[in-house]
């Protein structure tokens, strides 16, 4: 059981294609039109719940929480340490301010949780974004993006990219065990060496993508492949009715809140205000 695995039996696994990409992006535009900690908390709880219903193995999980943590932590240090918004509180003081830092530089309480929030929108999506790959075969992204009319060269070229990912890693995975094998141990000789080290550790690994793609191409011109030809898949595309159901409830879903933030950023703008609406405009204001 590795990273790459992908458990297409779990519940969400066994959702169509269509639906996943429908909910990724649901997500993805949910966590950027919502601003308070009540609609991000719901955007990051519906990405775990997907994570979690596609049945991620150990190093899988281990890979996402580590991931995530980096980001949750990145955007709070980052946020704590360039917060420019008023009013801030500084928790302690780094570098006292002095001739070239006026300011200093200090650790604001502000930004860890301004950072904190906006880590919010990151979590919901990527979460999201793991459990789509995590329970879905290249071929299906391949069925799912034509049959959401998709241009078929668009399509092959993604579908394409994706297959090269656990490739790429299993190459970069054999190039450091070499590595190991010679003694190589990074930062024993210094941050220059290793960073000589590491750079030339990258060209076998761009080496042998560039064969590798070479490769494919021809195989694909030597069988006459063409972008141009009619497709068809032997696989069913139609959609049951639960999966209808699931489909339209998350277009209604997102379309909703996608309208009454409009609504509610016209009357913000002073562009567009109809007293009726001020209970629309009260519920987004709180809720949005």
């Amino acid at each position: 059981m590795g990273y790459f695995n992908r458990n297409t039996r779990s519940p969400f696994g066994t959702l169509d294609i269509r639906i996943k990409i429908t909910i990724g992006l649901s997500v993805s535009l949910l966590v950027i039109l919502v601003d308070t900690i009540v609609a991000l908390c719901t955007g990051a709880v519906i990405g775990t719940l997907c994570f979690a219903l596609c049945y991620p193995n150990r190093k899988q999980v281990i890979l996402v929480t580590g991931t995530t943590f980096l980001v949750v932590w990145g955007l709070m240090f980052s946020q704590a340490l360039f917060y420019s918004m008023e009013p801030r509180h500084a928790l302690f003081v780094l570098i006292p301010p002095n001739s070239v830092l006026k300011e200093g530089v200090k650790i604001y309480y502000q930004g860890i949780y301004y950072g904190a929030i906006q880590s919010l929108r990151i979590i919901g999506a990527s979460l999201t974004g793991f459990a789509i790959c995590f329970s879905t075969e290249p071929d299906q992204f391949l069925r799912g993006l034509i049959s959401l009319k998709i241009p078929y060269s668009l399509s092959f070229i993604a579908v394409s990219a994706i297959r090269f990912i656990p490739i790429t890693a299993r190459e970069i995975a054999t190039v450091r065990n070499a590595m190991k094998l010679k003694g190589y141990k990074p930062f024993k000789t210094g941050i220059v060496d290793t960073i000589h080290s590491e750079i030339a550790s990258l060209l076998p690994v761009l080496a042998g993508t560039i064969r590798r793609s070479q490769e494919i191409a021809l195989s694909i011109q030597t069988r006459g492949f063409s972008m141009d030809g009619k497709r068809s898949s032997w696989s069913d595309t139609s959609l049951s009715i639960s999966n209808v159901l699931l489909l339209s409830a998350t277009i209604i879903t997102i379309s909703a809140v996608f309208l009454c933030k409009v609504l509610f950023w016209l009357y913000q703008w002073e562009l567009y205000y109809l007293p009726q609406l001020r209970p629309l405009y009260g519920f987004v204001r709180f809720w949005l």
